[in-house]
This record gives structure tokens, C-alpha cells and sequence, in this order.
């Protein structure tokens, strides 16, 4: 009998980045509609690689099916600094820094773990950078990002793609501008975009429009310093790090940080891509209100314009039984 139970759990699916059956601390196990592949949902979730995929093609847990192999394939060739097994595709955020690990073995080493899921942030930090978690900037330093850059890890010993500098600022080898974060175009779409706002000392481009429908930016008020088109550049900074794992809805690359305002919908978009697939935005600027509604979705407009004004008569009054005066939005979205 103990034979029997021990041939049936050798058949059990394995994950293939860890090797395990830990579902109690790496997520559930999912398994591909072919059988063939099996992975952890926290596993994929931090690998360095893997970016969610909104495309009809067969997916796991959020992710394409080949884009899962591939960072299998990418994981054989990486030890864990740990366990010193392969299959350790999650590294420290640090980019300096070389350790990698399974998901549960930087558990085990007393990594720290960002999990942010409304905003997409999934980062690790070894032991000895914890601190430099505190600092959502100070790993940000170096380079230009290019994310379009597809090209295998040059080291075997990092968790993460050497050639993808992780600053947000882009920019085009052929002319040397600079570009938007977000869409990653430069000032020749001002029109349709907004102004191309630029901070050189921190290395972030974003246009107007990109930045103002983006869900996590955050404007500034009427009486702070205007340095960054009227947005707090370290929030920028930050969404344009989400958006580095959002791929959009219509073009596919990434820096789709505009999502569809229902909360149930996963459609997020490029400003300019949003225009394209027909989606509806809101922007009301005496109100503060700068939304979009995916053209599934367009419908529920009236109906939550309602709502927000039902809720902002209530903090008036609210404001006004307390001695005090109605407060404004400051929030992009």
C-alpha cells in the first residue's frame, strides 16, 4: 500500500522553475490545458522575465505559455544562491547585485518581498540590500531601459536580463531623444500626447496625457512647486516601473499603466492605444476626474459619474459640518 502512495505522489506535477509540491508558500501549482508544464503562481509571478499577457493564446496563470518556456529554458542555466540548484529565475532588484533564487528559497534566506498586486509590483531583495527596498528610486539608478531588448542574460550567475538597464527614460539609438516612459515615443507625438516633460538629474521622460490617466501618478496641488508637468516625479518614476510588467491590451509591448476603470476588467492600455481601440475617457479637470472606460465597458460611465458625485456632495458636507473647506483631488486618476 505505502508503494502505491509513493508511486502516485513521484506523478504529482512538479513545479519546473523549483522543483517542488511547496504550494503552502509559492502559490498554487497550475498546470498547462497540455499537461506540460506546471509552475507556482508566486514563481512566475517574481520571476525576472515574465511580464502578464492579455492575448487569446493558451496562457497560465496570466502568462503566456511560451513565454513561461522560455524562462524555464532561461531558469536551467541559473544556480539558486541558496539551494544552488538550477531553475532560479527570481533575482535581487539590486542591479549590482547577483544573488538569484527560487521563490521559496529567498523565503528561506530572509529576502524581503514586495507584493503589490493593484499596482504590479512583485520585486525581491536579498538580506543585504533589504534597505535599499525602503528606496523605491535608489535601484532605478544606471542606464536607459529598453524593454524591448529580447536578447539571453549575458551572465549565467543573475536572475535578471544584463542588457535591460532598468531606468525609465528611453531613447532611440538613431536620433538620441528622449522618450516617454510610458509609450515610449519622444516629442514628435506632443500633439496627440501632450508635452514630452523631461527631468534629466533623474532620468524619466512621460508625456502630459501618458502620466495623466496613468492609475498610480499623483498631481500635484495648485500652491506646490510645478517641477514635472504638475506630477510628483517619484510617483512617475514608480508607475513607469509598474508599467515594466503590463503589457497592453491592443499593441502588446509593455507600459500600459491606463487600465479600464471596472475593477473586474484586466484590459490596461498605452494613452495613445486606448484612443485606438475605441475606448472612452473621461477628463474633467474642475473635478479632477481623468478616466477610462474600455469599449466593452463604456456604458457604466453614467452611471459611476453618479456615484462620484453623489460621493463629493457628501464630503462637502461633510467638510463644511466640520469648520472646514471641501477638499480637492489631487490623485491623476
Amino acid at each position: 500500500m505505502s508503494g502505491q502512495r509513493k508511486g502516485a505522489a513521484a506523478r504529482l506535477p512538479k513545479c519546473a522553475f523549483c522543483r517542488t509540491n511547496r504550494d503552502k508558500e509559492c502559490g498554487q501549482l497550475l498546470v498547462s490545458d497540455s499537461q506540460k508544464v506546471a509552475a507556482h503562481h508566486k514563481c512566475m509571478l517574481f520571476s525576472s522575465a515574465l511580464v502578464t499577457s492579455h492575448s487569446d493564446s493558451e496562457n497560465i496563470g496570466g502568462f503566456s505559455i511560451e513565454d513561461v518556456k522560455k524562462e524555464i529554458k532561461r531558469g536551467n542555466k541559473l544556480m539558486c544562491s541558496s539551494c544552488h540548484r538550477p531553475g532560479a529565475t527570481i533575482g535581487c532588484d539590486v542591479k549590482t547585485c547577483r544573488r538569484t533564487y527560487h521563490y521559496y528559497c529567498a523565503l528561506k534566506d530572509k529576502a524581503q518581498i514586495k507584493e503589490n498586486p493593484s499596482q504590479g509590483i512583485y520585486l525581491v531583495y536579498c538580506r543585504k540590500h533589504r534597505d535599499a527596498s525602503q528606496d523605491g528610486i535608489q535601484d532605478e539608478e544606471g542606464g536607459v531601459a529598453n524593454d524591448s531588448d529580447s536578447s539571453p542574460p549575458q551572465s549565467r550567475g543573475r536572475g535578471r536580463f544584463e542588457k535591460r538597464d532598468r531606468s525609465p527614460l528611453r531613447a532611440s539609438p538613431a536620433d538620441g531623444g528622449q522618450r516617454c516612459g510610458f509609450c515610449h515615443a519622444g516629442e514628435e507625438e506632443n500633439e496627440t500626447r501632450g508635452m514630452l516633460h523631461t527631468d534629466n538629474s533623474k532620468k524619466v521622460a512621460a508625456h502630459y496625457k501618458c502620466m495623466l490617466f496613468s492609475s498610480g501618478t499623483v498631481q500635484l496641488t495648485t500652491t506646490s512647486r510645478a517641477e514635472f508637468g504638475n506630477f510628483d516625479v517619484k510617483t512617475v518614476i514608480q508607475e513607469i516601473k509598474r508599467g515594466k510588467r503590463m503589457k497592453c491590451t491592443l499593441c502588446t509591448q509593455l507600459g500600459a499603466t491606463i487600465g479600464c476603470e471596472i475593477k473586474a476588467c484586466v484590459k490596461t492600455y498605452h494613452y495613445h492605444c486606448g484612443l485606438q481601440d475605441k475606448a472612452k475617457y473621461i477628463e474633467n479637470m474642475a473635478r479632477g476626474i481623468y478616466k477610462l472606460y474600455c469599449k466593452n465597458h463604456s456604458g457604466n460611465e453614467e452611471r459611476d459619474e453618479e456615484d462620484e458625485e453623489r460621493e463629493n456632495r457628501s464630503r462637502e458636507r461633510a467638510a463644511i459640518d466640520h469648520g472646514g473647506t471641501p477638499s480637492t483631488q489631487v490623485n491623476g486618476n
